[in-house]
């Protein structure tokens, strides 16, 4: 039996072998991943903290006080405990203790007063403390004050820079200055300068003297 031809042999074995396909094989089944999305949300600022806060602070304290204080305080045929305001007016009446800008009394008293002007007509202040006392007609236990006028009054001691007396009656006196108008009396004067007709029973000599006679009389006593 004849061969076949060189020719013929290669076109046989090119029929038998497999035929590959020129187009690319499918990489299995799985997905293809898509590319992640880009964020663009917009954050919004919240808004500042500091903008409700004012909302919430109390008022000072200072303020809420000061509301509380009354202008102008009237006792008529009366009397009051403690008083505090800005003026303070007291005719036929009292107080206990006052404090105040400006303090007026007529035919009245106060145990314990301190302001910048306290003005007494026919009443009376156990316990002044003022930059400006003046009393006609009344009494005063104890003034001290950077000035102070007593007129047709008596005032048991008074402590001030410049005292002014006009017929009034003083128990002791420590000025810097005080000034007699007409005659007047004072048991014990300590003073800077003194005008005016007055004669002191005791003046700072005399209650130096007053009180080293009294030590030794003291002395005296303790040693029986």
């Amino acid at each position: 039996m004849a061969e076949p031809a060189q020719g013929d042999r290669t076109a046989t074995n090119e029929s038998h072998a497999p035929k590959s396909s020129s187009a690319p094989k499918p990489r299995g089944s799985r997905p293809r991943a898509k590319p992640a999305a880009t964020v663009t949300a917009t954050v919004t600022a919240a808004a500042p903290v500091t903008a409700a806060v004012p909302a919430t602070v109390p008022a000072p304290v200072t303020a809420a006080v000061l509301a509380t204080v009354p202008a102008a305080v009237a006792i008529t045929q009366g009397g009051a405990g403690a008083i505090t305001a800005d003026s303070v007016t007291i005719t036929q009446g009292g107080a206990t203790t006052v404090n105040a800008r400006t303090v007026d009394i007529r035919q009245g008293g106060i145990a314990m007063a301190q302001a910048d002007d306290i003005a007494v007509s026919m009443g009376g202040v156990a316990i002044a403390r003022a930059d400006r006392v003046s009393v006609e007609m009344g009494g005063l236990g104890l003034a001290v004050a950077r000035e102070a006028h007593l007129t047709q009054g008596a005032a048991r001691a008074i402590v001030a820079q410049e005292v002014h007396v006009d017929q009034g009656l003083v128990g002791s006196a420590m000025a810097g200055r005080i000034t007699f108008a007409r005659p007047s009396g004072v048991l014990l004067l300590i003073a800077g300068r003194v005008d005016g007709p007055v004669k002191a029973l005791l003046d700072w000599r005399g209650a130096l003297a007053f009180g080293a006679a009294l030590g030794l009389v003291f002395g005296l006593i303790r040693r029986r």
